[in-house]
């Protein structure tokens, strides 16, 4: 595959992932490879005290679920191979 032809797909995934919620860390468009996070959800533990405080406790129940079922912050690294296709994979931090 030519090498115009990878670049173009390599930029079609990065804005794929860019709609996704990605941001881009690092990207080498010389060889094809970038690094892109995407920020986890936190929770506001301030709030869901208070609203736990009012509820006699019983909002304490929700909290932990939302605790839990919290997403952490997570990385890839994207790339193309001479064919032409993606790889991807997560970076472990």
């Amino acid at each position: 595959m030519e090498n115009t032809e990878r670049k173009k797909r390599f930029d079609g995934f990065i804005s794929t992932k860019a709609l996704e919620g990605y941001t881009i860390v690092d990207k080498n468009s010389e060889n094809l490879t970038a690094v892109l996070k995407k920020e986890g959800q936190k929770v506001n533990h301030l709030i869901h005290g208070a609203i736990t405080l009012c509820t006699c406790g019983f909002w304490a129940i929700g909290w932990i679920i939302l605790t839990i079922m919290s997403k952490k912050e997570s990385r890839i690294r994207m790339s193309i191979d001479d064919s032409g296709n993606l790889i991807e994979e997560e970076v472990k931090r």
